[in-house]
């Protein structure tokens, strides 16, 4: 129970810094995080197919709430010859 009343003590610290309330503070966090696995997911799933092993490696180790995926998507996997046309 005191680890609980701890944790929300902890949400409603991070949420007055931002200057949120605690309930829209979490909505954004599970939006994000939701976004952050969706896109990387995507982005590990095309690099293991095309057998782009640095990128793989790279996606997976950094975090970086969906900008190196995006760039990853956008600018570096190999294309396939159907999307080109």
């Amino acid at each position: 129970m005191q680890q609980q009343l701890e944790s929300q003590m902890g949400v409603e610290a991070l949420a007055a810094g931002f200057g949120l309330t605690p309930g829209v503070f979490l909505a954004i966090f599970l939006l994000v995080s939701v976004w952050s696995l969706a896109i990387k997911g995507y982005a590990l799933w095309h690099a293991a197919r095309e057998g782009q092993r640095t990128w793989y490696i790279a996606l997976l180790v950094v975090n970086t709430f969906g900008i190196l995926e995006l760039a990853y998507l956008l600018f570096f996997r190999l294309k396939d010859e159907e999307e080109e046309a």
